[in-house]
């Protein structure tokens, strides 16, 4: 910026704080400016301060309140809403999270997904079993379903090392006993669960607490005699300015 843009920029900055002061102190620039009215706009600013500074406070204890009667109505819905999708995830698990897969065969927390030429589909993990040889050319796995017919996969050596064929095995029955597991627990999980939800649907002292105390704070501040008491010393303090200079005050 060169020098003029400077002095431009300071001559309207200068102009803003003189502007600002007579509009504060109306009735000139005596009034504004001059040492010999110093008292009398202290005498303003004592009053005017005295009042936004009960009136902020005030407002943000309101908002402190108010925000806590919105917060904790959102922390009710999000814990309704994790006990509802807990129960989901129970009554409904479906394939549940990803866990591995080779070939034609996908591995997830509660079903072996299979896609081969001759049978498509989901196999509960808790009704299946699994083994497996290897030759030198090729590993075979065989899955028994739940109706009992094998399916049999063939993984070419060439392909496939034997060792993740092993390795895939392996998570198999890892998955299969945790499958089980769940199967064996999941009633009494789901019990828990639908209690859970119960509770979480009728617990609703937070939220009674923030309302019962934003209906104190604002019952409190309605009859605090401070803001009303500040607020006729500032009038008293606009009557004073105009009398002694003609203009009356914001």
């Amino acid at each position: 910026m060169h020098a003029w843009g400077w002095i431009l920029l300071l001559a309207l900055v200068a102009a803003a704080a003189v502007g600002r002061q007579l509009y504060r102190y109306p009735g000139g620039w005596k009034f504004a400016f001059a040492s010999e009215y110093g008292t009398a706009r202290r005498d303003l600013d004592r009053a005017r301060s005295a009042v936004s500074g009960l009136e902020r406070t005030a407002r943000k204890e309101l908002a402190g309140a108010r925000g806590a009667v919105d917060a904790a109505a959102t922390a009710h819905r999000r814990r309704v809403r994790d006990a509802e999708e807990h129960l989901a995830r129970l009554s409904d698990p479906g394939r549940g999270g990803y866990r591995a897969e080779l070939g034609a065969l996908s591995l997830y927390e509660h079903v072996l997904a299979v896609s081969t030429d001759d049978f498509s589909g989901d196999l509960p993990l808790h009704e299946i079993a699994v083994r497996s040889d290897h030759t030198r050319t090729a590993g075979h796995l065989y899955l028994i379903g739940p109706d009992g017919r094998q399916h049999l996969v063939t993984y070419a050596a060439a392909d496939i090392a034997e060792e993740h064929v092993r390795k895939f095995v392996v998570d198999i029955h890892n998955a299969i006993a945790a499958a089980k597991s769940f199967q064996r627990d999941r009633p009494a999980q789901l019990r828990q669960a639908k209690a859970d939800l119960r509770q979480a649907m009728n617990d609703t002292s937070a939220q009674e607490n923030a309302r019962l105390r934003l209906e104190q704070v604002t019952a409190r501040q309605g009859s605090d005699p401070r803001i009303p008491a500040a607020r006729q010393d500032l009038a008293a303090a606009h009557d004073r300015w105009q009398e002694l200079t003609g203009h009356r005050p914001y």
